[in-house]
């Protein structure tokens, strides 16, 4: 497929009503939000049944809870769409890369849209929350491995933030790749050291409010339940620079050497995909 803007009527956020599976089964319990702008989305997908967690860190989950967490999903990347065909192209996955393709047929029943897997059996079914208003902004942070951006791969995603409207969905990728064609519950399993564990579930994803939540930028839902209620950021550590087509972003982190704990400060340049208005990070 040749990539190429999605349509206006895919952009915005929508939440998923149900799914029907080829064996049977059908899921209309499962929280699914998936926010769409032009070229990029993000998505993000938790079980009714996830607990909800009150530990700061995963080093004290107990194995049942780190597995409850582990059947949890969630993408971000590109989105290609060609003649009511649409491919979404995972650059950073919560669960191993599997060999199919993420590929579905869309069409309309009166005001649901419909989604029918092409490679896989699958009908989701799909109603819109909000359209955004027009305003969507997409940022991506990536290794610095080019200055190219059209040669950016899936190989070197790092984060991804994704607008629409007063809406977003965040992704921080982990720092290492998980082996394919399996599930993270498998890797859970087969990790025998605790450490390997807490790294297969540090993959954040996002969903929530930038400016009309309880906080700016408050986090309702995410892959780390932890984050849950809190704030993504501050916009006070963020400085944009339309001129650079990017955002720098001042992250703060515990020295933990120094004796007297001193924070450091790192820079973090966020490339500029889409911009909106702007008025998300003004407060």
């Amino acid at each position: 497929m040749m990539a190429s803007a999605v349509p206006d009527w895919l952009r915005g956020l929508w939440k998923r009503l149900s799914i029907e599976t080829g064996d049977g089964q059908r899921d209309t319990e499962t929280q699914v939000f998936y926010l769409q702008t032009s070229t990029c989305f993000g998505d993000l997908r938790i079980p009714i049944d996830r607990p909800g967690l009150t530990q700061a860190s995963f080093s004290s989950l107990a194995l049942a809870d780190a597995l409850a967490l582990s059947r949890q999903q969630g993408f971000a990347g590109i989105t290609q769409f060609e003649q009511g065909c649409c491919q979404w192209m995972r650059y950073i996955d919560y669960q191993p890369p599997q060999p199919v393709r993420d590929i579905g047929l869309l069409y309309w029943d009166n005001d649901i849209l419909i989604e029918e897997g092409i490679d896989q059996i699958y009908r989701e079914e799909w109603q819109k929350v909000d359209d955004g208003n027009g305003d969507y902004t997409a940022l991506v942070l990536t290794e610095a491995l080019t200055d190219d951006p059209s040669s950016h791969s899936a190989t070197n995603w790092q984060a991804s933030l994704v607008i629409a409207g007063d809406y977003f969905v965040y992704t921080q990728n982990r720092s290492f790749s998980l082996p394919s064609n399996g599930s993270l519950t498998d890797c859970l399993l087969q990790a025998t050291a605790p450490e390997k564990q807490q790294d297969y579930l540090a993959c954040e994803i996002s969903f929530g409010h930038c400016r009309s939540g309880r906080v700016p930028w408050e986090i309702q839902r995410s892959t780390i339940p932890q984050r849950e209620g809190s704030a993504l950021w501050s916009a006070s550590d963020l400085t944009i620079d339309l001129e650079n087509q990017r955002v720098l972003q001042a992250t703060h982190q515990n020295d933990s050497g120094e004796v007297e704990r001193k924070m450091q400060q790192e820079i973090r340049e966020w490339q500029i995909w889409e911009w909106g208005t702007g008025q998300v990070f003004v407060f």
